[in-house]
C-alpha cells in the first residue's frame, strides 16, 4: 500500500481536505508538544523542529540517530521491546519538564516502530497537574469507598456510650429485637443517635448482609417511588435504559433503615406498607412481583402518634413498623453520661486538631452538666469543636472557653437553683447514686443482674452500695 493510501485508509470518508491537511501539518510542527518518530531498532525517523529545538540539534541531521542516546530515560525503548504503550510518565529534560507518552507502531501485528510525544510545561505547571491529579484520585477514592459503604453498617452497640440506665435499657433491648430478626421502630430527638442503634441491630445478627439507610426527608417528592422501589427501563422519560434497582430490592436479605419516615408522603407509605406486608415488590412500570427478605428498621423523631391522630401517618403502617419499639434517651435525661462523651470526644478532636488539652475544670464541666442540650450528642460534639479553637493553647478547657449558650444557661441556673452544687464531684456522686438506685429498682433488687445492666463487676456495685449506703 502507498504512503498516501495509508493516510487515505485512515480518513477514511473525510478525505484529505485542504482543512485536514493543515491539521496533519499541524500536529507534525504542534509547537507545544513534541513528536518524534523511530524505526523499530528506535533510531530516528523524524523530529519536529521544536524537539530538535529542545534537544540542541540540527533538525537535519538527526535522522538515523539512536533515540536512546539523545534521551536515556526515554520509555521507548521498552514499548518497542513490549509492545505496550506507556502514557503519562512525567520527566524532566534539558532543564524542563513535561508528560511524554510513548506508544508501538504496528503492522500486520508486528511492531516496526514506535512513536514518543512530550508534553512541555514549566515545572510549576507540572506540579500543579500533579496536585490535581492527586486530588482527583482521593476524589476517585472518595466515591469509590462511598459506594462499597452504601450498603454496609459500620458500627456496632459498644460504640454506643453511656453507663446510664435509660441508654443501657435501650442496648438491652434493641439487642433481643436483633436476636428475633423483627422489625423495629426507633424514636429519640434529633442527635441521640438513632442510626447508631440501627446499625447495631443490623451487625449483632446479619454484619454480612447489606444495610441500606434511606434518608426519607432527601428524596425528592416525585422520585420517592423509583427510589425505594425502582423502575422498569423505559418506564418514564429520562429513566435509564437498564431500568433501576429501589432500595428495597438492594436490601434484599438484608436490612434497610429508613431514617425519619415521617416525611414519607401518604401515597407512598399506601405503597410502603404492602411491600412490608406482603414482603414482596413491584417495581414502576412492571406487572409482576418479586418476594424479597429484609428487616425493616425505622427511625423518627417525632410522635408518629399524634401524626397518625392528625391523619399525617397511616394508622395501618404505624402498627406494623411498630411491633418493637426503641425509644433513645435524650443527653439531658442521662446527664451521668455527659463526662463519657466530653473524654470520648475531646481524645478525638485533640488527635483531629492536633492539639493536647487534657480535660475541663470543674466549672466548665458543670456548664456542660447543666445546658439541656437540645441537640443533644450532635450539639455537645459541635460545641466541643468550638470550644477547643478557643481554648486552641490551653492545657484545660475553662469557662471562658464556653460558647455564650452554655454560659447564659448556667448563669440563669444559679439564680433560680436554691442548693447548686459546689463541685462536679458533688453532682456525678449524687447522679451515680440515683443510676444504681433506679437499676436496682428496675431489677426488683437483684444485685447480679443490676451490675450485668450496669456494665459494672459486681464488687463495684456492693462497694458503691456501701459508700452511697444504698439498702434494698
Amino acid at each position: 500500500m502507498s504512503r498516501i493510501n495509508i493516510i487515505l485508509e485512515v480518513l477514511d470518508e473525510a478525505g484529505l481536505t485542504p482543512l485536514i491537511a493543515r491539521a496533519l501539518r499541524f500536529v507534525l510542527r504542534n509547537p507545544y508538544d513534541s513528536l518524534i518518530v523511530v524505526d523499530k531498532d528506535g533510531r530516528v525517523e523524524f523530529m519536529d523542529r521544536g524537539s530538535a529545538k529542545l534537544f540542541g540539534l540540527d533538525s537535519g541531521g538527526i535522522r538515523g540517530a539512536r533515540f536512546q542516546d539523545l534521551f536515556p530515560d526515554s520509555s521507548l525503548p521498552r514499548v518497542l521491546e513490549t509492545g505496550i504503550p506507556i502514557v503519562g510518565r512525567v520527566f524532566e529534560i534539558m532543564g524542563r519538564s513535561g508528560i511524554g507518552s510513548a506508544y508501538p507502531i504496528i503492522a500486520d501485528g508486528k511492531i516496526i516502530g514506535g512513536l514518543s510525544r512530550l508534553t512541555r510545561y514549566s515545572l510549576e505547571e507540572v506540579q500543579n497537574l500533579n496536585r490535581e491529579i492527586s486530588r482527583l484520585k482521593k476524589q476517585v477514592l472518595y466515591f469509590k469507598e462511598k459506594v462499597q459503604n452504601e450498603y454496609d453498617a459500620i458500627h456496632v452497640f459498644d460504640d454506643i456510650l453511656g453507663t446510664s440506665f435509660l441508654i443501657r435499657d435501650s442496648v438491652e433491648t434493641a439487642k433481643k429485637i436483633s436476636l428475633i430478626n423483627s422489625d423495629a421502630l426507633i424514636t429519640g430527638e434529633s442527635g441521640t443517635g438513632k442510626e447508631l442503634f440501627a446499625q447495631g441491630i443490623h451487625n449483632f445478627n446479619s454484619s454480612d448482609k447489606p444495610f441500606v439507610k434511606v434518608n426519607c426527608p432527601a428524596i425528592p417528592f416525585d422520585l420517592a417511588e423509583s427510589e425505594l422501589f425502582g423502575y422498569e427501563k423505559g418506564t418514564f422519560s429520562g429513566a435509564l435504559t437498564s431500568g433501576k434497582i429501589g432500595k428495597f430490592e438492594a436490601a434484599n436479605k438484608g436490612t434497610i433503615f429508613l431514617d425519619e419516615i415521617s416525611s414519607l408522603p401518604l401515597s407512598i407509605q399506601a405503597k410502603l406498607l404492602r411491600v412490608v406486608q406482603e414482603r414482596e415488590l413491584e417495581k414502576l412500570g412492571s406487572t409482576k412481583a418479586k418476594k424479597i427478605t429484609f428487616r425493616l428498621i425505622a427511625a423518627t423523631n417525632k410522635d408518629l402518634r399524634i401524626l397518625v391522630e392528625q391523619g399525617k401517618f397511616r394508622d395501618d403502617l404505624y402498627y406494623r413498623i411498630a411491633k418493637a419499639i426503641i425509644r433513645v434517651p435524650s443527653l439531658r435525661e442521662r446527664r451521668e453520661d455527659i463526662p463519657i462523651y466530653l473524654n470520648h470526644y475531646l481524645k478525638k478532636l485533640n488527635l483531629a486538631f492536633q492539639r493536647e488539652i487534657e480535660g475541663v475544670t470543674d466549672k466548665a464541666m458543670l456548664a456542660f452538666m447543666d445546658y439541656d442540650w437540645p441537640g443533644n450528642v450532635r450539639e455537645l460534639i459541635n460545641i466541643l469543636e468550638q470550644t477547643i479553637l478557643k481554648a486552641w493553647n490551653n492545657k484545660k478547657i475553662d469557662g471562658e472557653c464556653l460558647p455564650n449558650e452554655l454560659l447564659s444557661v448556667v448563669s440563669q441556673s444559679k439564680k433560680t437553683k436554691p442548693a447548686p452544687y459546689n463541685s462536679v464531684r458533688e453532682k456525678i456522686v449524687d447522679q451515680e447514686r440515683r443510676l444504681i438506685m433506679a437499676g436496682l429498682k428496675s431489677m426488683h433488687g437483684n444485685k447480679k443482674e443490676t451490675a450485668r445492666f450496669l456494665g459494672m463487676p459486681r464488687s463495684s456495685l456492693y462497694k458503691k452500695m456501701k459508700k452511697y449506703n444504698i439498702k434494698i
